[in-house]
Parts: structure tokens; sequence; C-alpha cells
């Protein structure tokens, strides 16, 4: 249970980090709300997308630092992670290498935003079909299983 501990601080200091980038970010980005539909529309989600991964960062970091207080929901956790069939299902989904693509798309979109409108309507479009083909295997897969 000690290494799990030691994984779950590993894990609260990566978020910290990237809570701090994600931050740092959002310091730069401006909304400019005279632009045009199109580039108004790229600004709020870049600004949306940084905003929501920033809670769902803070989420996960509370979540840890309170079951690393509490032993009863630190064996919960334990065993939630440790799941043998849920781990299953991860690795038929192929959840590891889908994150990777959807992240890589979304920052890709959020790039490519700044530069040209048709690249990053198309990115986005692909995230979501990536996105949609993966919670379909999940599903697919629990239903299975």
């Amino acid at each position: 249970m000690e290494d799990f501990r030691k994984k779950l601080q590993t894990r609260v200091i990566i978020l910290a980090i990237g809570l701090g980038c994600i931050s740092a970010t959002l310091a730069f980005i401006s909304i400019d709300f005279t632009a045009s539909p199109a580039e108004g529309f790229q600004a709020g989600f870049q600004f949306g997308v940084s905003i929501a991964v920033s809670l769902v960062m803070v989420y996960y970091m509370f979540k840890t630092i309170s079951a690393m207080k509490n032993p009863k929901q630190l064996k919960s956790l334990y065993i939630s992670e440790m799941d043998e069939r849920k781990l299953f299902i991860m690795q038929k989904s192929g959840s590891l290498g889908m994150n990777i693509v959807k992240f890589g798309l979304i920052f890709g979109a959020i790039i490519a935003g700044n530069f040209n409108d048709i690249v990053f309507f198309t990115l986005l479009g692909a995230c979501f079909f990536v996105l949609f083909v993966h919670k379909f295997l999940k599903f697919y897969y629990l239903k299975k299983y």
C-alpha cells in the first residue's frame, strides 16, 4: 500500500505542474468578442477547454489528497484502480492509446486555431470521432464482459 501512496503523491505533483502550466496559458489567452464568428469560437473553445481541464485536474487532486489522508478511501481507490475487469476493458478498448490520440488532436486543434479555420474544425471533428469510437468500444466491452 505504501507503493500505491507514493504513486498517488507523484500523481498529485504531476497534476499540480499541469495546473500551473494551464494557469499560465490562461493568463495569456484573451478573448476578442469583436472578431469574426469563427475566430471568436476558436478563442472561446481554447479558453473553455483550458478551464475544463483545469477543473478536472483540481477535482482529481482533491480526490487523491483526500484518499491519501483517509485509509478507508485509500483502500477503496486502490481496489478500484486495480480491478482486473476494469483493467481488461481498458486494454480491450485501447484506452491509453485513444486518450493520447484525443489529447493530441485537441492540442493540435488549439494550436491550428490560431492559423487556419479549416484545419481547426477538421481536427476538432476528428477528435469528436475518436471520442465517439472510444466511448462506443468502452460500452460494448462493458456489456460483453
